[in-house]
């Protein structure tokens, strides 16, 4: 049911959950209320808890998933759908649904994430500014890919990421047909990235004990230098929904061309942004400035 533009869903026993929609703008204030959960992706319980996002029909309505830059921040994922290795931060389970032109679905595409965990840094053998710790340089946490079953879905459980100078909060995600190839130059018919509203990072910034003490994000979506210049970022903010006992549950469907060919469109950033030098997150705690036109 709906109450005041809030959609509110009854789910497998777990009373009501409040519901960002995907036709919600992203400077709306209808975000999901309560506290939200810390510990991780070991309180994120079995996966029949959780709702199905994409019973309703696209009936037709099937826009391109555009473009980003891969970034400097990518390398080899595993194949997994706990992608946390142990790292604490709001547990979240993100499913997200892969269909073609005609909103078919596509089964068997290999859907490839990767974040920063909850101070800002990236894992993994990867450019410098991406690490905020050198030990990270030998890890693979938040970073994994699984393939989608016959209705085109594919889950992961993982946890809310960090931010760092420059970027507002964000997942990035490739896609790719056949087998999974790590390189950053493989064909995919897809790389783009996926984010959170303003009013939630605002929230979970000032609220949260496990991520207040980082400050507020220095950038939104409206001066991200990745979607910034999209007049609609509704194609790019992940759907949010609170769980009773406060996990949260995100969810997108992306379209890409059935071909397996990359999408010709590319998402409008800030103009005149580039990578430049001193784009490095900020060591764990230390303070967040706006020094960096980072793009990744």
């Amino acid at each position: 049911m709906a109450i005041g533009g809030l959609l509110l869903t009854p789910v497998l026993g777990y009373g009501t959950r409040s519901l960002v929609s995907s036709s919600t703008p992203q400077t709306s204030s209808l975000l999901p209320t309560g506290p939200w959960a810390g510990g991780g992706t070991a309180r994120i319980g079995a996966a029949s808890r959780f709702p199905n996002p994409f019973i309703a029909s696209l009936e037709g309505a099937c826009r391109l998933a555009c473009e980003t830059t891969i970034g400097p921040c990518h390398t080899a994922s595993p194949e997994r759908v706990d992608i946390s290795d142990g790292w604490d931060g709001i547990p979240l389970r993100l499913a997200l649904r892969i269909v073609d032109e005609q909103c078919r679905p596509m089964p068997n595409a290999v859907v490839e994430i990767w974040h920063t965990n909850l101070t800002g840094g990236y894992s993994g053998r990867i450019a410098r500014m991406c690490n905020n710790d050198p030990a990270d340089v030998e890890k693979q946490f938040f970073r994994g890919y699984q393939c989608t079953d016959a209705q085109g879905i594919a889950h992961f459980n993982s946890c809310y990421p960090g931010w760092y100078r420059g970027r507002a909060v964000h997942i990035h995600l490739r896609v790719q047909l056949g087998d999974y190839v790590a390189a950053d130059r493989a064909p995919s018919s897809v790389t783009t990235q996926l984010l959170f509203a303003d009013e939630l990072n605002t929230a979970i910034f000032t609220e949260h004990p496990l991520y207040q003490g980082y400050g507020q994000p220095d950038t939104r979506l409206d001066n991200d230098n990745v979607v910034g210049g999209e007049p609609d970022k509704t194609p790019y903010i992940l759907d949010v929904q609170r769980m009773d006992d406060g996990v949260m549950f995100a969810h997108k469907t992306l379209v890409i061309q059935g071909s397996g060919q990359a999408t010709a469109c590319s998402v409008q950033g800030l103009r005149g942004m580039r990578p430049g030098p001193g784009n490095r997150p900020p060591p764990d705690g230390s303070p967040r400035t706006p020094l960096s036109n980072y793009r990744g």
